[in-house]
This record gives structure tokens, sequence and C-alpha cells, in this order.
């Protein structure tokens, strides 16, 4: 038994204490026969002695466990374990994760790729370009273009595509000069082909308008014929361009996985593209790697993305016609003989297309680990084959899938989804050491995060990566630690990536030492400028309380140390236990003051009563506040307060003047698809359109939008209504300084808000 199972074991009877002396006679049969006792995503080592205690912050970081302190039975369903972020790595650059890896014709410098998600910047070149480039001369061992940028010629043609569709032919697109300019550091480049792309709907010969391809069936053999010809033609126009090989999405709602699942292909028995028989089941895709290989030559790469584990999120365990682990075996082992160079492992979920890429939102909510879209929760020691190890947030999920897959193939296997090794480098480092992937796929950490991840990661500096805090407002369209990706070449930021020089000499004056504050002071000195930043109390702002009421998922942590150790690399001046009045300002007489002083509390609704307090939302965690909670705000602060409370097993109702779709205000829109239907499934409560109207011993009245009162029982009512804006240091600074108002200070609103505004003020100052 290898060093990492025998630590994985010890782990094991750890998750299984916690769950009441669980023995193995209760587990699932598929997970016994693996040898998967409780997952099997690798633990880390026990950190030397003189190593970083862990890679995502200090050891004594303000933030709760989550390991087994939450009293709801849904908390209790995947319990988490975060002692696997230990880091006892001394030079990265001699680790397997930064050894050479061959794949096909290529050799990679290191065994960590640009996954082919969206960039969100597709058909705009100067964007596109700068885009890639930055993340090829970051130090990646690959980069993987997304599929967006193509449209097929035959194919795309004969689509209802949305108002949105931002597809090009090849050659009209960007994709020779992406290519060119990843080539130029010296790394090889692929591009992804997709097809069925959600809200693009595909005129199948046998289908109408309002058709879908979600079965195999309603593709007639005209069509097929078309899907492949189309796929090999572009190959081949692909390589023309310069591209070193192809992506061939095979995985979720795109079109092979339909006919690799039994799920999906519903084709007669007989039919020779039918469910029969893997041969039949893969035989679209064997034809497309045996086409492109016959028409590009051998050495032009085919990797193919395929789901490493599937499950049934929409009817959860309804699973007879998913794939098996041997099912999945059988097919990967049929693409390689078809002449597949290499296996991405995703996540295989069929009703909601999103958790098949962003299967970290499963981990989301806080008490919610598990949690589908549908108000279901996933049980990791059985569902998806129990391949899967969920007490790690999410991290390296596919790992497991990626292990069983590699022992009975002979080309590389690498995951992905919250590939993360800044964040757990044994953990990664194990992994891959120990032979369970080959090679690590990521996107949102390096492309939209921190483009120098991979050099910084290899030169050890662990603590000036931009860490990814998976809050997927990405989706949205804006990171909420790097605002560029969005913003780079529009008006808002039209020099691109790199910041502008300092416009001359200046003493520049940042009051406030949250989120925003710090970002400020981090660009503005990056700039040149002579930066001194003032804080009455300790940096981060409420990044402390929001990773208490969060709980780890989100790295709050890492931000908060992140933006620290900038302040320290680019040499501002942090001056904290200073209070900051106008004449403090007039003393000190900057060129540029920036307020981020944060946003102002409401007073409280109500004065509440002896049985029933009311108490504002930064002081619920130090008080009692009995079994049934208001909260008061749709905010995001309120709902993440509701969240935490629902996991501590309390009843909450969540009260507010807004709509109910206001619910998670600030919040990414896909982190609430997650954890929007698991708080209604955990017990939660939302009163939209309504306001207190008053507080008794043991209940509270509430007024709705109908002219009725209701009264609920109640122990506590924590306050969480939005800040307003504070702005007066600043008005009275006005016309004798150049003032900047950022952050809450300016529009209380969200983490993101804040870090964009520090940005973009700093920038243009």
């Amino acid at each position: 038994m290898s060093t990492m199972e025998e630590t994985k074991t010890a782990a094991t009877v750890s998750r299984r204490g916690f769950l009441g002396g669980i023995g193995a006679a209760a587990l699932g049969a598929s997970a016994l026969g693996l040898g998967l006792l409780g997952g099997c995503a690798p633990q880390p080592r026990a950190a030397e002695a003189g190593g970083e205690a862990a890679a995502s912050g200090d050891a004594t970081s303000p933030a709760l466990s989550q390991t087994g302190s939450a009293a709801s039975p849904y908390a209790q369903i995947n319990p988490q374990d975060w002692d696997f972020t230990t880091n006892s790595i001394e030079d990265f650059a001699n680790t397997t994760m930064f050894s050479e890896l061959k794949i096909g014709s290529l050799t990679l410098k290191n065994r960590l790729i640009k996954s082919a998600a969206s960039s969100m910047v597709p058909n705009e070149e100067q964007k596109a370009v700068a885009y890639h480039g930055r993340i090829a001369a970051g130090g990646m061992g690959a980069v993987l273009v997304e599929g967006s940028y193509i449209m097929l010629e035959r194919l795309d043609k004969r689509v209802n595509v949305a108002d949105n569709d931002m597809r090009m032919t090849i050659e009209e697109s960007p994709l020779a000069a992406i290519c060119a300019e990843v080539h130029s550091y010296d790394v090889p480049c692929l591009v992804q082909m997709k097809t069925a792309t959600p809200g693009i709907v595909y005129l199948w010969e046998n289908m109408g308008e309002e058709g879908e391809t979600h079965k195999a069936s309603l593709l007639s053999d005209a069509d097929i014929q078309m899907y492949i010809e189309d796929t090999i033609d572009g190959a081949a126009r692909l390589q023309a361009i310069g591209f070193d090989g192809i992506d061939l999405n095979a995985a979720g709602d795109n079109l092979p996985a339909r006919f690799f699942s039994r799920f999906g292909n519903d084709r007669a028995a007989d039919d020779p593209y039918g469910p029969a028989t893997i041969e039949n089941r893969t035989r679209i895709a064997c034809e497309i790697i045996r086409g492109i290989k016959e028409r590009c030559g051998a050495d032009f790469v085919v990797q193919v993305l395929v789901n490493g584990a599937e499950e049934n999120d929409g009817a959860l365990g309804d699973n007879a016609l998913v794939n098996t682990p041997e099912e999945t075996v059988a097919i990967c082992q049929a693409l390689e003989a078809a002449g597949a160079d290499a296996l991405e492992l995703r996540l295989g979920t069929f009703a909601f297309h999103e958790a098949q890429f962003v299967n970290d939102g499963v981990f989301a909510g806080y008490g919610y680990d598990g949690a589908t879209s549908f108000g279901t929760f996933f049980d990791f020691d059985s569902h998806f084959s129990g391949l899967l190890d969920g007490s790690h947030s999410g991290c390296g999920l596919i790992m497991g899938a990626c292990r069983y897959v590699k022992q009975h193939v002979s080309i590389p296997v690498g995951g992905v989804v919250f590939m993360d090794p800044a964040l757990a480098p044994d953990y990664f480092e194990n992994a891959l050491s120990e032979g369970w992937l080959d090679m690590i796929y990521m996107h949102r950490p390096v492309a939209n995060c921190d483009a120098e991840y991979a050099n910084k990661l290899r030169e050890g500096r662990i603590d000036e990566i931009r860490p990814c805090c998976r809050c997927l407002n990405c989706l949205g369209g804006l990171c909420r630690v790097n605002p560029c990706n969005n913003s780079v070449f529009t008006d808002a930021m039209p020099e691109g990536y790199e910041v502008r020089p300092a416009d001359g000499d200046k003493n520049v004056m940042v009051i406030g030492g949250g989120p925003a504050g710090m970002e400020a002071a981090r660009v503005a000195a990056e700039r040149g400028y002579a930066v001194t930043l003032y804080e009455k109390n300790g940096l981060g702002g409420l990044l402390d309380f929001a990773e208490m009421v969060k709980g780890k998922h989100e790295s709050l942590g890492r931000l908060r140390n992140y933006l620290s150790r900038m302040l320290e690399v680019e040499g501002v001046n942090v001056v904290t236990g200073q209070e900051v009045d106008a004449a403090f300002v007039r003393e000190q007489s900057p060129d540029v003051v920036i307020v981020a002083t944060g946003g102002v509390r409401p007073e409280l609704a109500a004065a509440g009563t002896a049985a029933t307090p009311v108490i504002g939302v930064t002081d619920f965690l130090a008080s009692e506040v009995g079994e049934r909670v208001a909260v008061l705000g749709f905010n995001a602060q309120a709902t993440d307060t509701a969240h935490y409370l629902i996991a501590q097993g309390k009843k909450v109702t969540v009260i507010a003047p807004e709509p109910a779709e206001a619910f998670g205000t600030g919040q990414a829109m896909m982190l609430n698809a997650f954890v929007k239907p698991a708080f209604f499934a955990a017990g939660g409560r939302l009163m939209p359109e309504c306001t207190l109207k008053s507080v008794g011993d043991g209940e509270i009245v509430v007024a709705n939008s109908f002219g009725m009162d209701v009264a609920l029982a109640c122990d506590c009512v924590v306050d969480a209504s939005t800040m307003s804006p504070n702005t007066a240091l600043a008005d009275e600074l006005s016309g004798e300084f150049d003032v900047h108002v950022i952050g809450d200070a300016a529009e209380p609103l969200s983490i993101q808000n804040a870090i964009t505004t520090g940005n973009l003020t700093a920038r243009n100052c």
C-alpha cells in the first residue's frame, strides 16, 4: 500500500467516526469493489518540520472549520476536512507538477494546462490575443482555446442561434493570431471542438426548430455523417492556421456524450450508433479521431474530454442508464484504440448544464456541501459510483475518477474543475507523483485570477498568487479578485492589462484597509506613486467576518493574505491604529485621497425585547440567537447569514421589502443557483415584500404587501439591512483635494464591486 493510500485509509476512519461509526457493510458495493472506501482523492503528507502551515492562509484563520460543528443534517452528509491544504514542498521546480510530459507528439514543460473554458472575449482579437498570450507567458505547460470561436462549415449553418452567438468561421476568427501568440512563448496550443452549446438549437434533419440534441435518436444518419465530416474538416483547417491539435468535447451536453451514455442514447438496439455495445456508442467519436489522424497526420494531437463519473442530478439516484465506472473505462479504451492522445475527465451531470464545469458550486453554501441545483444533496460515498471524495469542498473532486481510468489506459489522463495546486500543494503533488493522474487542467485560477500562476508557483511565491474564490461571478463576466479581463481595452481600462506608469510624482493617501482600499493602494503603488494606507483597526475590513459566515470554500482568508502581502511587495506604507479625519488629511497634504471607509450601518429596525433581541449582522456570531431566527435583508450579507444559521440547525426566515428575485443581491447568479434551492430544502423561508412591524417576547409581527399582519414565533432578529454609502469625509475634503470614493463607502454591494472600484480608481488617479 502506498504512503498516500495509508494516509487515505486513516482519513477514511475519521470521516466514518463523524457519522457515528458506520461500518464497511453500509457502504455501496461499487465503492467496495473499487477499493475506494470514503472516496479516493489523495490525502496530503504531514507537513515537515519548518514547512508552511497551509497554502490557503495562516493556521489561525478566523474562518470556522466546517468539520462537524454544524447541526443541520445536510451539513453532515459530506463532512469537510480542511487539513488537506498543507505545503511541505521546498522546491516546486523539482516537483512532478513541473516535470515534462509527453502528449502524443508534444512535449509539455510542466503538467499544468489551461483548460478550454470560456474567455468571455472570443471574437475581439486584441483582447483574445492578449488574454491567451498572458497565460502562455505565465508559464503554463499548454493552452487550450475555447470552442466558442469555431463555426463549422455545414453543421453550424443549420442551427437556430441566439442573438448573442459569437462564433465565426475559423478563418475569420482571431484563432490564427491567438495560436501564433501562444507559440511565441514556446507553449503548445490546442483548440476545443464542441457541438451542442446550450442556447443554440441544432436543426437536425428529422426535427423542427424547437428540437434539441439531448437524445441520440434525434439525429438521422445524414446528420451524423455531416457532424463527423464537419469536425474532421474543421480540425484540418485549424491545423492549417497553426494549431498543434484539438480537444474534442465529448462530455456533458456535447454530442458524443449523448451517444456514450445509455441515458442519452435511445437509438434502436441494432443501430450501428446505438447503445447495444461500447463499439457502437463510441463509433462517432472514434470515426472522428481516426478521420482526423488520417487527414492531419499522426502528429496532430487529438485529446478527448469525457465524463469521468456520471450522476443523474435531476432525479438523484435514478441511475439505471448512466455510465458505470466499468463502462467509462471501456469508452476510454475505445478512444485510445482509435488514436486519442490524451483524456481529460470532468464531472458528468445531466440536468443542470453548468454543474458539469462548475461542480465546485456544489459546495458553495455553508453547510450545503453536496448541494445540487434541485434542492437535493449528493452523498459522495454512494453517488457518482462512490468514485469521488467530497470532503475537500470540491477541490480535486474528479481525481478519484482519473485514478480509476488511468489504471486501464496507457495514454495520459488529467482532470479539470477546481484544480488549484496553490491551495493544497501536497495534495496535488502526491496525486501526480503517485500516478493518480498525469496533468492538471485549470481555468479560473489562471485565466481569470492570475495569469502568472504557474511561474509564481514554480518559484514558490504562493502568497503572491491572486487566489480564485470560486464565487462564480466570472460566469457573469466579472472576476471577484481581478477586474481586468472584463475591462481591458475599454474606456475603463484602455491601457490593457498592464497598469499605466505614474503620472508624475504623487503622494496617494488611502483611507481604509478593506479589500477596496488594499487593492487601490496596491495598484497605485504598482504604477509608481508613493502610497500610504491608513486603517484604524487591522487589514481586511469585512473579509474576516465574511469568511467566518461563508466558511473556507471561497478562500477569503487567502484573498486577505494576498492583498496584505502585495502591499509589502509594492512598497505601500501601512499605518494601522490611526483614526483619519479631515484635519489629519490636511496635515498630511496628499496629492490624491482615496476614501475606502466602508458603508454606514442603518439604525436597528427595532429595539427588541429580553426574549427576542434585535442585533446587528456583524454581532450575531458572538450572540445567543436561539432556535428561531429572523434575518432582515436580501443582500449578500443577509443571505450568507441565513445559510450559516440554517447549517447550525436553526429555523430561519428572511424578511425584506424587495421582491423574492432580490434574494442574494450581490452574490453571483450561478452561486445562487446552487445555494438557493438548498436553502429551501433545508427549511429556510423567504418573506419578500414584507417589513418588520413589531417585536414582542418570543414573536415578531411582519406586515406583508397585501395589508396583512403575520405573527411569527421568533427568538432573535438579525438586522442585516443594506448599508448606506459613507461619503461624509470625502464631502468635507471635496474642493481641497483630488478625492475618490470606492468600495462600500461609495456603493455597498459586494467584495467584487469593492475590488473593482479600487482597481479602476487607482489606475486612473
